[in-house]
């Protein structure tokens, strides 16, 4: 499987392995993409007014940066859960209750039900990592492919 193939393609099915690979890579592309960001700002800010025009296109490289980053997350995502025989729509409810549990902590007024949504909150983000990031997929092929763990066939 490529780079390409790997990052953008909904087709297949990755192991744990790849999943982290991809994670990593994304972290650190937006690692350096906001380091640039600031290094930017901060040069703009000392030569420039904000507002400059470098400081708008730092925020447009950034912006389409983190929608490449998102696409390749969830791609990732889809083909851990066709690894373990789950259609890539529950990446959908991931996504969802996360933002909802994320707005209704934002818009809670009392601190009980912010921790409350809270704790909501990281079970929902430990519930993803482990369905995701720690569980095997299934052994053997299945309706998305074959195992990418099983051992290739190889004439020699």
């Amino acid at each position: 499987m490529n780079l390409t193939t790997l990052l953008f393609s909904f087709q297949g099915r990755i192991n744990r392995a790849r999943y982290w690979l991809v994670e990593l890579i994304n972290l650190a592309i937006f690692v350096v993409c906001f380091a640039l960001i600031l290094i930017g700002a901060g040069v703009s800010s000392a030569i420039y007014a904000t507002g400059t025009a470098l400081s708008y296109l730092s925020m447009v490289i950034f912006a389409i940066a983190t929608l490449l980053l998102i696409w390749s997350s969830t791609v990732a995502g889809i083909k851990r859960l066709h690894d373990r025989d789950q259609s890539g729509w529950w990446m959908l409810v991931f996504w969802g209750v996360s933002t909802i549990v994320g707005l209704l902590e934002e818009t809670d007024a009392t601190s009980s039900g912010k921790f409350i949504l809270g704790v909501g909150s990281l079970a929902v983000t430990v519930w993803i990592t482990i369905e995701l990031g720690c569980l095997r997929g299934t052994r053997g092929p299945n309706q998305y492919g074959p195992d990418p763990l099983a051992p290739k066939n190889t004439m020699t």
